[in-house]
């Protein structure tokens, strides 16, 4: 059996043929841009995502393509969409997680709900860009025209499944990131805020178990990619809870740590408690939760290329440069850093980057290890609060760009107690190991 499973990432998109043993046969990637906009806006155009993922499909073997079986996926989330009746957007593009534009709204739901409320019913603070449901508020009370023909609110896999399948549906793990999902009891979308927010329920769809064939692929998108019309569509989600599937985590007390764009660390979890240190998410399995953090990862590392290290060519910097002060400045000494340079997804206030201890002896390496050890401290303090609920599993797996060598004994030394094991690829694989997982039931 084989499987056509597709990553949307924040700017590109990777696919894959693979078959029942997880085994990927071929693969391919394609780059597409976000768009910047002033207001703290960051979003993408669905036409240049589905041009890409044409572009991705036609570079795989087309003989292997007409034998695909199923098609799955998994995107990044939180990521707005505002869809009409027929599955268009409303709103043009698709609105990312690193969008801010909602930072007032978090008022609009202190007011209407209560921060602790929030936080007990769905697992999180109303902060922006942490949850759906902000962006949404942001229409309401600023462009209101935008919502006349909405149909639907959801987040971009229920756009992509009802692109692919014609099928509305919202995911148990992008359900409980959209701040309307009572996560804790992972009883469903909560009447509660739906009714203290004054948003219409009819706009939420049925909730859909990640991984569950639901629909069949469409000709114009089947035409599209290079496969049959009316093959399966499974459904898809969260690339996070997709990672820790395709790493084989089932199960209370394992740990992924996806190491990219962003650092995030997901704690697998069947304690739903509630901290305002962490997410608290459905995973992609009912019965456990998803204890969650992020923070800037390689998003940081580019920056502070780009801002003080120019002169060096970047194989040079992300290589040896990296290396050295990895290896060299193991300790803190004076200069120390606050790691909020993309923001702190975990806080109501608006918080930002510094270093701390600058003298005329400072240099640029020491500022840079400085940053890099404060990142990584962010996930260890999650990882502590977990211990306290959850035993915990002494392998945390890792995956993405920043968990080569050098990396991993950073992360070593900065979050003590556990080993460090390199897994690859698996948010693709974990899309095809949920589809197993459910077909087998």
């Amino acid at each position: 059996m084989l499987f056509l499973s597709v990553d949307f990432g924040t700017s590109s998109i990777k696919i894959s043929i693979v078959d029942e043993n997880l085994k990927q046969l071929q693969t391919a990637k394609e780059d597409y841009p976000y768009i910047l906009l002033p207001g703290e806006k960051v979003e993408i155009d669905p036409d240049e995502l589905f041009a890409s993922l044409s572009r991705a499909a036609g570079k795989l073997d087309a003989g292997l393509m007409s034998q695909i079986d199923m098609l799955c996926y998994c995107t990044f989330s939180p990521s707005p969409v505002l869809m009409r009746e027929d599955g268009t957007l409303a709103y043009p593009n698709i609105v990312t997680h690193m969008d801010r534009r909602s930072r007032a709204q978090t008022d609009t739901i202190l007011a209407k709900v209560g921060k602790d409320e929030f936080l007990n019913i769905t697992g999180f603070y109303p902060f922006a860009g942490g949850a759906g449901v902000m962006t949404l508020l942001w229409f309401m009370e600023n462009e209101p025209a935008v919502l006349r023909d909405v149909a639907c609110f959801g987040h971009l896999p229920t756009y992509i499944h009802h692109k692919l399948t014609g099928c509305w549906m919202t995911d148990l793990v992008n359900a409980s990131m959209m701040g309307l999902y009572d996560t804790v009891t992972q009883s469903g979308w909560s009447e509660e805020l739906l009714e203290k927010l004054d948003i219409p329920s009819a706009w939420l769809t049925d909730i859909r178990q990640p991984g569950t064939a639901f629909g069949t692929l469409q000709k114009d998108m089947a035409d599209a990619l290079g496969v049959r019309e009316g093959i399966p569509v499974a459904v898809g989600t969260n690339d996070m809870a997709s990672a820790q599937a395709g790493a084989g985590n089932f199960e209370p007390g394992c740990i992924m740590d996806t190491a990219g764009s962003s650092d995030m660390v997901s704690i697998l979890t069947d304690q739903p408690v509630v901290h305002p240190r962490y997410y608290l998410r459905n995973s992609a399995i009912p019965g456990l939760w998803q204890i969650y953090a992020t923070t800037a990862g390689g998003f940081a590392l580019d920056w502070f290329y780009g801002q003080f290290c120019r002169e060096m060519e970047a194989n040079t910097f992300y290589g040896a440069y990296m290396e050295e002060v990895i290896d060299g400045w193991v300790e803190e000494k004076e200069v120390s850093f606050d790691p909020y340079l993309t923001g702190d997804r975990q806080s109501l206030e608006k918080r930002a980057g510094a270093w701390r201890g600058l003298t005329l002896s400072a240099t640029r390496e020491e500022m840079l290890a400085a940053m890099l050890r404060s990142m990584n401290r962010v996930l260890y303090e999650t990882i502590e609060e977990a211990r306290k609920l959850q035993s915990l599993k002494p392998v945390i797996q890792i995956a993405g760009g920043m968990s080569d060598e050098k990396f991993i004994r950073l992360k070593t030394r900065e979050i003590p107690g556990f080993r460090f094991e390199v897994v690859d690829n698996c948010s693709i694989l974990g899309n095809v190991a949920l589809a197993l997982r459910f077909m087998q039931q």
